[in-house]
């Protein structure tokens, strides 16, 4: 089973991105949320945060909850694997006082991606629902969910705009059915904010050390579930294809302390030079 080690806080395993350029368009936004990586790669701009994304799940899956064993990593220490070069990885970042963060990460694993016909994990996890069926190309797994905060409220908030951005670009991009595996009290939590059911029984998997259950998003019901929270979003996450959008405020103590250290541009001082010189 898996192992949370209580010792280790949220704050520790959150990634702190040196040098990111995610909120200098939007340096009082409070959060970010977007598309770094396709099939292996990551988009311009985002290779420390794909990078540090690979250290943020070995924290969390290894070290913090236990679900991954050490053997499982990769030859450089990374939680990284080979379904990384067939899948969409997504990010949120936080505007923190201490810099920018990647909070919250996924992937969607699509068969057929590049070329790769290979089977989903669950369908290598749970081969008798789909022996007689296998899935087709553009079949979609969401896995490597992460959602990480200090409060509560704000991890239940960066966890929803996940499964925001992934409805949109399923949506976006004509992917087809969508499955996940889940340890099975996830499968209330999920309900919560999603369209979900489980298409079999909770089996032992050895790579995740603990009982999962394989599910599948009902995907109309998934945004139909989304939009009665915010009736805008994917539409607005729709029109931006993966590039980062903006969510939230950050507090005006926070944004005085960003001027004063030269971490955010002070806005209305430019703004003053720009009328002055009209």
């Amino acid at each position: 089973m898996s192992r949370i080690d209580r010792t280790i806080s949220n704050a520790a395993v959150i990634p702190l991105i040196d040098g990111s350029p995610a909120f200098v368009v939007e340096p009082e936004a409070r959060l970010a949320s977007g598309v770094i990586a396709v099939n292996g790669v990551a988009l311009p701009g985002f290779e420390e945060a794909y990078r540090q994304h690979f250290e943020f799940r070995r924290l969390v899956y290894v070290e913090q909850t236990g679900q991954l064993d050490p053997s499982e990593l990769s030859d450089d220490g990374l939680d990284r694997d080979e379904d990384d070069s067939r899948s969409v990885t997504f990010g949120i970042f936080e505007n923190a006082p201490e810099g920018v963060r990647i909070v919250g990460v996924a992937r969607a694993i699509i068969k057929g991606a590049v070329g790769v016909d290979r089977p989903l994990p669950v369908e290598d996890f749970c081969p008798e629902l789909f022996a007689e069926h296998p899935l087709p190309a553009g079949s979609a797994e969401v896995s490597r969910v992460i959602a990480r905060h200090e409060r509560v409220a704000m991890q239940e908030l960066i966890q929803w705009h996940l499964f925001a951005i992934i409805s949109s670009y399923f949506t976006t991009h004509g992917l087809g059915r969508a499955f996940a595996i889940i340890e099975p009290w996830l499968e209330r939590h999920l309900a919560g904010m999603l369209s979900i059911w489980s298409i079999g029984e909770p089996r032992y998997i050895e790579h995740y050390l603990d009982y999962n259950l394989p599910v599948e998003f009902d995907q109309p019901g998934s945004a139909a579930r989304i939009t009665e929270r915010n009736a805008t979003i994917l539409g607005q996450l729709a029109a931006a294809d993966g590039e980062l959008q903006y969510f939230g405020r950050i507090s005006r103590a926070q944004r005085a302390l960003a001027i004063e250290s030269g971490r955010a541009p002070d806005v209305r001082a430019v703004a003053d030079g720009v009328t002055e010189s009209l």
